[in-house]
């Protein structure tokens, strides 16, 4: 009697989280809960829903063409959009979300810009990924770069201010880069 209460209490709450999780929820639930544990698989769930939530209030026309997923915090977009900036903030509002570790973002920009500006803003963007992972006193892992039109957007968490600056040094000195957008907190930030 105790294991139908509680299921249906835990039933009743996912549902209640928003429209993502559902059925289809459930069902990943419990899939899910036997390789990473139930409460890892109940964190990746309403970490969904939270960023779902958050890119619906932002425009919910993006919803349908993209796609979520989240394990052990490290979020993965896939998907397309049809302007650089709505790709960007997909990153910003991921990282809001306490618990979120790692932000991955492969949607695809259809609306694109000339194949020069493409080429010089990949050029930068693996010139600042591969200048952060050499530099030993910052965690790469914890940092997301997307460059639109030789604009860097960095969002992230910092250990420290020192680490936020090194990274934001290391954005603005790449080869083709204008401005530096940085959305980092502190890793102390209380979210």
């Amino acid at each position: 009697m105790k294991y139908l209460l509680y299921t249906s209490i835990i039933i009743l709450f996912l549902q209640s989280c928003g429209p993502m999780i559902g059925t289809v929820g459930m069902v990943s639930l419990g899939a899910a809960s036997k390789e990473k544990g139930l409460g890892t698989t109940i964190n990746d769930n309403l970490i969904k829903t939270k960023i779902s939530n958050l890119i619906f209030k932002y425009d919910k026309e993006l919803i349908a063409d993209t796609k979520i997923f989240v394990n052990n915090g490290s979020v993965l977009f896939t998907g397309k959009v049809s302007k650089p900036n709505d790709k960007i903030e997909f990153t910003k509002l991921a990282w809001t979300i306490r618990g979120v570790r790692e932000v991955n973002n492969e949607i695809q920009v259809t609306d694109t810009s000339s194949i020069k500006n493409i080429a010089r803003d990949l050029a930068s963007m693996g010139e600042i990924r591969a200048r952060i992972m050499s530099d030993k006193s910052i965690n790469s892992i914890n940092y997301s770069i997307d460059v639109v039109n030789d604009k860097v957007y960095i969002s992230g968490v910092a250990t420290n201010e020192t680490e936020l600056n090194l990274v934001k040094n290391h954005a603005s000195s790449a080869r083709f880069v204008k401005e530096v957008y940085s959305y980092i907190i502190l890793n102390k930030d209380t979210r």
